[in-house]
């Protein structure tokens, strides 16, 4: 299976191009070595045959360290306000809850190289902005280290169509094995989600009349390895809509839309300020009722996230309909007292 860090010596050179490239004051060798997952001394020879082909590269000290920069035709300049860098800044701040990931080195990498065509002025500028705007994850984030082999897999799979071989782990800790076809990948609170079709074996097609029927839901930590085959490619279905697997604060879970159901929600007089100032779903309906409190109206095609989310209302939510979804919830809550010894 390969690794990263795996790379024969051409495969490593353009790599170390790739690195260098759109850094206008180049990177310190040590950055380079990192990035390629290779030694300091291995990053001088690479660059020293690169500089044998005609790439041209220069040796630069960067702020005191040995570092390369490659000599470009041009750099394409691109006007930047003071609002615009803040709104940068926050937008790394919140790819910060995917550290130790290809998708937060990506992010760092692009506006790193934003940063080194900023004056002096307007770096110590942004120094300081970067204490004016944080993200705080809520409900915590999700641990990726190790992880990089696999976001990798995962995402040449997306954008090169390639089927994946995976080990996955269930709730349960228990690993299976099989084949997906991924389609996309989601940012779900704080964690990445792949979707995608499940494939018992790799010679098997997608069915344009039966594929939803195998289509899954992947969380990214729980794959214990993924690997791209080459040979093995797939086409998404023309019918394929990332939309019908986002329900807005009632997650990604899988469902048929033609198992839609409407639900029906009553807030109290207390909360109903509150839960009339977000946008929860994308069919949601509000009516106010006489008392002060609100009555909450939309479709679903899956109840289980909705259970959790009407617990956390605490006494200021109460379930209308359907029926099942208000069993569910005074379920949970019997089970909870229970559990505190309350009868």
């Amino acid at each position: 299976m390969y690794r990263r860090g795996d790379l024969g010596q051409v495969a490593r050179a353009l790599r170390l191009v790739n690195a260098l490239r759109g850094f206008r004051r180049g990177r310190t060798l040590t950055d380079l070595a990192a990035e390629v997952d290779v030694s300091v001394r291995t990053v001088r020879r690479a660059l020293a045959d690169l500089v044998d082909a005609d790439v041209k590269i220069e040796l630069t000290p960067i702020d005191g360290r040995a570092g390369a920069r490659l000599v470009e035709r041009g750099y394409t300049m691109v006007p930047i306000t003071t609002r615009e860098r803040y709104t940068l800044l926050a937008v790394r701040s919140m790819f910060d809850v995917l550290r130790a990931t290809p998708l937060h080195d990506d992010v760092i990498s692009v506006l790193t190289k934003l940063e080194q065509r900023l004056d002096p002025s307007e770096q110590t500028e942004e120094s300081r902005m970067r204490e004016r705007i944080a993200y705080v994850p809520d409900g915590g984030t999700k641990a990726y280290v190790d992880k990089e082999d696999v976001i990798d897999a995962l995402q040449t799979g997306i954008l090169s169509q390639k089927l994946v071989r995976y080990g996955y782990k269930d709730s349960r800790g228990r690993t299976t094995r099989g084949y997906v076809a991924p389609f996309a990948m989601l940012l779900y609170r704080q964690g990445l989600y792949i979707v995608g079709c499940h494939r018992a074996e790799p010679g098997q097609g997608i069915d344009p009349s039966k594929w939803r029927r195998s289509v899954r839901v992947f969380a990214v930590e729980r794959f214990s390895e993924a690997e791209h085959l080459r040979e093995r490619s797939f086409d998404v279905p023309p019918d394929f809509r990332l939309a019908d697997y986002l329900h807005g604060a009632f997650g990604i879970h899988v469902g048929d839309p033609a198992d839609a159901r409407q639900v029906v929600i009553e807030f109290s007089k207390d909360r109903a300020a509150y839960a009339r100032a977000r946008i929860w779903h994308e069919s949601q309906r509000l009516e106010e009722l006489p008392d002060g409190s609100i009555r909450f109206t939309f479709t679903c095609v899956n109840l289980t996230p909705v259970v959790s989310w009407v617990l956390g209302w605490g006494p200021h939510a109460r379930v209308v309909e359907p029926p099942e979804l208000r069993d569910a919830v005074v379920a949970e809550l019997l089970q909870s007292c229970l559990a505190y010894g309350t009868p």
